[in-house]
């Protein structure tokens, strides 16, 4: 899901529907989440920590600028 970004962002240039940028983070977030409640990211084993690691920065770093992208300022703490 994560790879699908630049086509998601050429759809919504080239068609003027920034809804399609709405549902690909809105179901990112919910791979994510799946993912997140499935795989121990933390208490994983090295290589997989780290691994893991690196795909929550990633999906964090792709809905920050998405929602940025939409004017939605994230909140960095909860």
């Amino acid at each position: 899901k994560l790879l699908q970004l630049n086509e998601v962002l050429g759809e919504v240039e080239k068609e003027l529907m920034p809804n399609r940028l709405c549902q690909y983070l809105f179901e990112l977030s919910q791979k994510f989440n799946q993912f997140y409640d499935q795989c121990p990211v933390l208490k994983a084993e090295e290589p997989k920590r780290t691994s893991r690691l690196l795909l929550c920065d990633l999906t964090a770093r792709t809905l920050k600028l998405g929602l940025s992208l939409l004017g939605i300022q994230v909140l960095e703490r909860m």
